[in-house]
């Protein structure tokens, strides 16, 4: 890629920050169309105007950013809305943990095809836990474990279909869960 150049550029720079305009990046790749950056060269808000990043808007902040709305709002309006036309949308915590809370979260897949899937996956485990949780698959619903597959119903178990298949082979005490000895 060319060297880019603008002998236009502006910038008002005081003790503690400085507001530029058609700045060229370091690499000489870049062209900011206006950058508000504060003493730490690290604090900055950037509007790219053309080269690898064209039409990127970047916050860099070396402390916490801190976004609060909705105080006007009624209950049931968008606080936030994050509306990304085309591409992913990426959260992520590299060493800590990412929350969601509200009064309900709602999690929708709505493409359609090879698309419209939710995925899950967790290096350890994954829990769930409420009053009652319900799964309702139209076609089928499916649990397996390529270890030991565990129902605990402690007031029962209810399976009800129009027909059931199961198989089973003889257990002994080696095929019995830990801490648990064979039944006569």
């Amino acid at each position: 890629m060319a060297e880019k150049k603008n002998y236009w550029g502006q910038v008002l720079q005081f003790l503690n920050g400085a507001l530029s305009f058609g700045t060229i990046t370091e690499r000489k790749d870049v062209t900011s169309a206006a950058e508000l950056k504060g003493k730490d060269g690290r604090h900055y808000i950037d509007l790219t105007e053309n080269g690898t990043r064209k039409g990127w808007t970047s916050i860099n902040a070396p402390g916490a950013i801190n976004i609060v709305a909705g105080e006007d709002l009624e209950k049931e309006q968008n606080g936030i809305f994050f509306d990304s036309e085309n591409g992913d949308i990426v959260i992520r915590a590299r060493n800590g943990k990412i929350r969601i809370e509200g009064l309900d979260i709602e999690v929708t897949a709505t493409g359609s095809g090879k698309e419209g899937f939710i995925t899950a996956h967790a290096n350890n485990s994954t829990k769930l836990t409420s009053n009652n949780i319900t799964m309702n698959g139209k076609e089928s619903v499916k649990l397996e474990a390529t270890g030991l597959l565990s129902l605990n119903g402690k007031m029962g178990l209810n399976i009800k279909a129009p027909s059931c298949n199961g198989s089973s082979a003889p257990t002994g005490a080696t095929l019995q869960p830990p801490n648990q000895t064979p039944q006569g």
